[in-house]
Formats: C-alpha cells, structure tokens, sequence
C-alpha cells in the first residue's frame, strides 16, 4: 500500500512515516507543498493521501485542501485524510464535501489513532481489488471476451454485441442447439450499463403453459389453487436487469399475446392482480427453430416475432467456424483439472467430426478424452476411441441396413454379392459419365482394379439372375 504524506515541516512527516512503517506493506512517500504533492500524483497514483490543511505558515493557507480539489479535478479519486487542528473545523467540513474520507488532529497523532485508520483503507483497497478480479473472471466467463474464436464470423459476432449493447431494443437470438446463444445474450447484458443488475433466463420450453405465465409474471395470493402467498416473478425479479427467454419458439399461444402487450406496454400484471407494474428489464429472446415456419405454420404470431425481431443476431454453427475449433479445444481443455495437450493429428481428427451439437458437443467431447484419456498428449487413435465419428456410424449403419436388404431378397436373384457389386460399378460408372478413372475413385479403389472386377463379372453367367435388377444391364461400359 502506497500513502503520499504532504506537510510542510519535515519533522511532522518523520512521525508520521515512522507511525506507518510499523504496519506491514506499507510504502510511504513525502511531500511538502501543493506543487510537489500533484507531481507525485501524477507519477504514481498512491492509495492513500495524508494531507496537513496548512502547508505554510500563513494562518489562512488551505494547501491540503486545495490539494484534494484539484486531485479530485483530475479524476484522482484517491481515499484522503486529512491532519488538522481543533481550531480548523470549519475547513474539515469543507474537505470532507470536497471529498475527504477521515480526518485527525495533529496534536494527537498516535499510533493507537492512525494506524487502525490506514488499515480500514487498506481493506478497502484489498476489496476493490478482489471486486475488480472477480469482475475480470465474469468478463472472460459470460462477457464479450468469453466469445471464442478468431474467424470472421465470431468477430462480427463480437462487434455487433458491443454495438447494440447499451441500446434498450429487443434482441432475438438465433442459432443451432449448443452454438451458445444464451452466452451471447450474457454477452450483451454483461457489456451493458446493466450488468450490475439481475441476469435471469426462464426456458419457455420447460414447463407448461399455466406454470411459466406464473414464473414470468408472478403471481398474487389466491391467483390460483395453491397461490398461498405473492410470488414476484421474472419480469419483476430482473429489475433493471435482463431477462432471456429462451426458446421462445414453444411459448403458449395465448402467453404469446400477453407477452406482446408487455412489450409494447412496457408494463405487465401478475396472476390475480388488480394493478398494473412497470417493466424496466430489457428483454432478449432465443431460438434455435425457423420462427418464420412457425409463424406460416400458425403456430406462432407474426406480431411477436416483429416486436422480438428488432435487431438479430445469428449465432455460427461450428460448422461455419471451423477454424476456431483449435482455440475452442484448447479453452475447454483448461476448465479441467488435467493439463491436456492436443496434437495436430488429434485436433485434425477433430475437425473432420460432424459437430451437430455445436460448440456444446465439442465440449463434452474433451471433458470425456479428460476424464478417460490415458496420456495427458492425446493423439488421433485416442480422438478415434473417446469421440467416435458419428458420420462413420451412421454410414455402416446404411450399409449394414442395405446389407440385410439384399440377404432378404429372393434366392432365385443368383449370386448376391454378384448383383450388387455389378450393381455398383455400373452405377459409379454410369455416374461419372463413363469415365472410370472418376468411378474408380468414387467407389474407393484403382482404376486397374475397377476393370478387372468389370470384366470378371460380365464373363461369369449368373443363370436365372433377373436382368431387372440395378446394375443388370450386361452393356460394357465404354473405355475411357
């Protein structure tokens, strides 16, 4: 802790630094006039100003508290005691206008009276100091910075976050499951001038009808059977805050009208009550569904999404972020307690997953190679185990749906494998316009292997094989 001490007799500034030395951490620098001191200031700003009221002999010099004023002019807005006679309280009331904290009189510095002042002050800056980490750790877990990912499309994302921070409108959020809309909308109220009131989020999706209408509007006693008391509800709750409602696209029909008039309103009626409340939250929405289906659908009212709509903001699937997904790894690997490195060949085997989960898939994939990952270095055949590519999945099960097909079909087709290998080479060929070279490497082999099979197959007869099936057709392709 830093104190500036400014009095103009060098032997009052020796008691009073070897009053504060005998507390632990403390740094004390001197000065002893008006201009000294605000060049101290300005080269380093202390914790805590001592300021002596009279810094020259004239009974009528107020230097310390010209000190402070022009301190606090310059946006200083250290804490400040200030040393004074008996004789002089006029002048301390007018420091402690002008911004002083405290005061003590000169004739009984001590020890016992000074040190228990600076130590209240140094709790105060530990404090907002702990105030200040605390709110960088929510700036980089829900604020703008918690928005990951170096692509243009998450730097977009992030600039029109910040544009429409401040601003009073509506947003709807739109995006895949898991792309992170309900972080964006921590985003937005997080980099507003909101962000010291109330965040909620009440999912429309989760409760019925009756009970969400209670949730978001409150309710009074006797409302409804079971109401036994006045219950706030979200709306109410969020104060100046914000509110999120999350997917809104399964919210009631009828709740659909109510919410409309509140927004237009800006004022909302609990369950039961006779008066009306003003809404001060701003309100966010959220879906992952075509609202504009919906609302051909009938499902939901154009209106509604009109008032929502006043500004969008389309979240990214990874998809559409591909190369951010290294940083996204690297960031969720952190959150847990094993220090996991990712290889190349790894975060490659990564990319090529089909994440339709998004980033939330993405996540639990590495807290699963976390908890269960052998080696702290995971590597592609540790990916190819704890994150199985579900595209792979899903094509072997085709083939093994297609496989059960053709083992149903009547014995008097012949050979099966016979069938539906011509059936494919016929069809690769044909597809590619009878260039085999193209069919080779759509069917995963050599052209020289593709011709062989070819022709081994049309010079085996399959007697009773039904020429109407796929690939029956005994016409050579043509070479190419």
């Amino acid at each position: 802790m830093n104190v500036l001490v400014v009095d103009d007799q060098r032997s009052a500034r020796r008691v009073v630094r070897e009053i504060l030395l005998q507390a632990p951490d403390i740094e004390v620098e001197e000065a002893g006039s008006v201009d000294d001191a605000l060049a101290a200031i300005e080269r380093r700003t202390p914790d805590l100003l001592l300021l002596d009221m009279r810094l020259t002999p004239d009974v009528r010099d107020r230097g310390g508290l010209d000190i402070l004023r022009r301190a606090r002019a310059l946006g200083v807005s250290t804490p400040a005691v200030m040393i004074t006679s008996m004789t002089e309280m006029a002048d301390v009331r007018e420091a402690m206008r002008a911004g002083a904290q405290d005061y003590v009189y000169k004739d009984e510095l001590s020890p016992e009276l000074l040190l228990p002042i600076v130590e209240t002050f140094r709790e105060r800056l530990q404090l907002r100091a702990q105030v200040a980490r605390l709110r960088e750790q929510v700036d980089g877990t829900f604020g703008i910075a918690a928005i990951l990912g170096d692509s243009p499309a998450m730097d977009r994302l992030r600039k029109l976050i910040a544009r429409v921070a401040d601003a009073s409108a509506t947003v709807l959020i739109r995006g895949g499951t898991g792309t992170g809309k309900e972080l964006v909308a921590r985003a937005l109220h997080e980099a507003s001038g909101r962000r010291d009131h109330p965040f909620l989020a009440v999912n429309c999706s989760a409760l019925p009808g009756a009970l969400i209408e209670s949730l978001v509007f409150g309710h009074e006693r006797g409302a409804f059977t079971g109401a036994d008391r006045r219950t706030k509800g979200q709306l109410e709750l969020a104060g100046q805050g914000t509110i999120l409602l999350d997917e809104i696209a399964e919210m009631p029909w009828e709740l659909q009208a109510k919410l409309l008039r509140v927004l237009e309103d800006r004022r909302f009626r609990p369950l039961g009550s006779p008066i009306e409340l003003p809404l001060h939250a701003r309100v966010l929405a959220s879906t992952h569904v075509d609202l504009e289906r919906r609302i051909v659908e009938g499902r939901f009212r154009e209106d509604l999404f009109y008032r929502l709509n006043v500004v969008s903001i389309d979240v990214p699937s990874l998809a559409e972020r591909e190369s951010d997904l290294p940083v996204l790894v690297a960031s969720f690997a952190r959150e847990f307690a094993r220090k996991l490195r990712f290889t190349d060949e790894a975060l490659a085997r990564l990319a090529e997953r089909r994440w339709s989960g998004n980033v939330r898939e993405l996540r639990n994939a590495v807290q699963r190679i976390a908890l269960l990952a052998e080696e702290d270095v995971v590597d592609a055949s540790a990916v190819d185990e704890l994150v199985p590519d579900r595209a792979r999945e899903d094509v072997a099960r085709e083939i093994d749906r297609l496989a059960r097909a053709l083992l149903a079909l009547p014995e008097r087709v012949g050979s099966k494998l016979h069938v539906i290998e011509r059936a494919v080479l016929h069809h690769a060929i044909e597809t590619c316009g009878g260039n085999k070279s193209a069919a080779a490497r759509m069917i995963g082999v050599d052209r020289k292997s593709l011709e062989r099979k070819w022709d081994r197959l049309h010079e085996e007869d399959l007697p009773g094989s039904d020429q109407s099936l796929p690939g029956s057709d005994q016409r050579r392709p043509p070479r190419s």
